[in-house]
Parts: structure tokens; C-alpha cells; sequence
């Protein structure tokens, strides 16, 4: 057993810590101090396509004791904060971030402990220490694979593949998200919403064009058809993290997601107009200002 400090306690996180506590690992879940006081130490997991459970996680405004592994499933903008509640030493440092720009920092602070990871799940928090998963199975994705995290991820029943380099983990998972994600919060809705409008659809595989062209200029390995298949395969009822948070009026991950492609783009002479149009509507959509210095 290896003691885990998940860091973030939306859908991803809820999901993670409920899974590891239940295979057996001795996990800590850091909450912001409201939270905390409303936290009533069990998750509790609804599943819409198999039988939930609840599991007692422990949770901490702050880790002061060393964990083997520390996950750190917020969001991109919440990033610098939520650090500060780390106090304690840390062995590997697992980000499941979406985009790029969470590795400096995390870099900066923790050095080559630092594993890039990408997790492939549906899962919405619905209350203080509730979840609900809609996907049947949850994949993580690492740039290497320490066997203290792989041990404990075959504990919980999560898959866990060697993705190679990180640029190749990292964009593999951008490469998908971003033109599903911008193109379902443009559609306010799921992926059918998408794919019944032709223009948002058009969107979507352009900027999923986009994505793959800037992603192989910065050294990643992409399957472009294999993309576009995803794409084109995915059930319609797929909803994405961004599209809920532009939807309650607020951006999310809008630039960590559709950032790293644009600024890609212009490093390398690629135009992304279909990007650019799809975060322009999302981000009119989420009633949010440009960041300083910046222009649609």
C-alpha cells in the first residue's frame, strides 16, 4: 500500500480518490477550506452504466505528511493556489491537466518528480464529495510509468498505458479534447447538439486539422485519421468539462485548451482560423474578457 495525496476535488479527482481508497491505497484528499467543513468523509460515486459505491477518504485542507504520489487534478487557472496546500514532501507528481502549460510550474516546483499523465473519463462532481462517472472505464496515460503508480492504478481498476514522450501524451489527448470540448460549448449542449448544426460541425474537424498540424510541429506524434475517427465515432450523449463551466458563465479551461494550439500555430506558420473561431464563440459564450495583450 502507498499513500496518495489527490490534489482537486471536482469529477476527476472525486473519481480518482473514491478508486484508489477502494483498491486499498491510503489516500488524502485535499479540499479548499469550504469544502473541507462540508466534506462528509465518504465519496460517494453514481455511476450511470454500472452499480455506484461510497468509500471513506480522508481529507485535509493541507498535506503535512509525505505522500508517495501526489495527482493533481485541478484546473489550469486554480493551479498556483492550490499548491500552497501542499506542505509536505511528495515522491512522483502526476498532473491530469488538460493543454500544456501546467508543466513549467509544476516543473519549477517539484523538478523531474514530475510525470506527465492524461486521464480519459466523464465524470461530473455533483455535490461536496459526489460524483457521478458516466464513462464505463478510465484510462490513464503517462510520459513513463513509475511502478509505484501503475501498482496502484491496477489496484483500482484503472488502465494505465506508457505513452511514450510527453509532448506525445500530452497533444495525443489535446489533439481530441480541444475540438470536442470548443465545439460542444459552442453547442451549449452534447455531441449531438454538434452534429446537428453543420457549420459547428465543419468547425470541429477543421480545428481538429489544426490541432494534429500544430501538434506534429511541435515534435508530437499524432494519428490524424485516427482523430477525425474518434471524432466522428463518439457517442452523441459526450459532454465535456468546458462546455458545463461556460454554461454556469465561466471559462474554465478554455485558454489551456485551445492556448497551446493557437500559440503553436503561430510559432510554426499555421494558420488556425477554425480554432480561433471556435474559442472567439466559446469564450463570447462564457461572457469572458480576453486576457491582457491578447487578440481574437
Amino acid at each position: 500500500m502507498s499513500r496518495h495525496a489527490v490534489l482537486g476535488a471536482g469529477g476527476v479527482g472525486l473519481a480518482l480518490a473514491a478508486a484508489l481508497a477502494r483498491g486499498g491505497e491510503d489516500v488524502t484528499l485535499l479540499l479548499r477550506p469550504a469544502s473541507l467543513a462540508r466534506y462528509p468523509g465518504t465519496v460517494t460515486v453514481h455511476h450511470g452504466l454500472r452499480a455506484g459505491f461510497a468509500v471513506d477518504v480522508p481529507a485535509a485542507a493541507t498535506l503535512t505528511r509525505p505522500a508517495d504520489v501526489l495527482w493533481v487534478c485541478v484546473k489550469h487557472p486554480d493551479l498556483t493556489g492550490a499548491l500552497t496546500s501542499v506542505a509536505a514532501d511528495v515522491g512522483v507528481v502526476v498532473p491530469l491537466l488538460n493543454g500544456t502549460a501546467h508543466l513549467p510550474p509544476l516543473r519549477e516546483r517539484f523538478g523531474d518528480r514530475v510525470v506527465a499523465g492524461t486521464i480519459r473519463i466523464e465524470a461530473t462532481r455533483t455535490a461536496v464529495g459526489e460524483v457521478r462517472q458516466e464513462s464505463l472505464f478510465t484510462e490513464v496515460e503517462l510520459a513513463g510509468a513509475p511502478g509505484v503508480v501503475t501498482a496502484a492504478l491496477a489496484a483500482a481498476g484503472i488502465g494505465c498505458t506508457d505513452g511514450g514522450s510527453e509532448i506525445d501524451v500530452l497533444w495525443r489527448k489535446l489533439a481530441l479534447l480541444a475540438p470536442l470540448a470548443l465545439a460542444t460549448t459552442c453547442a451549449a449542449g452534447a455531441l449531438d447538439a454538434v452534429r446537428a448544426d453543420e457549420d459547428l460541425t465543419r468547425l470541429m474537424l477543421a480545428c481538429a486539422e489544426e490541432a494534429c498540424a500544430a501538434g506534429r510541429a511541435e515534435g508530437a506524434r499524432l494519428d490524424r485519421g485516427r482523430v477525425l475517427r474518434a471524432l466522428t465515432r463518439a457517442p452523441g450523449r459526450t459532454r465535456t468539462s468546458l462546455q458545463r463551466d461556460v454554461a454556469q458563465g465561466r471559462a474554465g479551461e478554455l485558454d489551456a485548451i485551445a492556448g497551446p494550439i493557437r500559440a503553436a500555430g503561430a510559432r510554426h506558420g499555421i494558420p488556425t482560423p477554425a480554432t480561433d473561431e471556435l474559442a472567439h464563440r466559446a469564450r463570447t459564450d462564457a461572457g469572458t474578457p480576453l486576457p491582457a495583450g491578447t487578440r481574437e
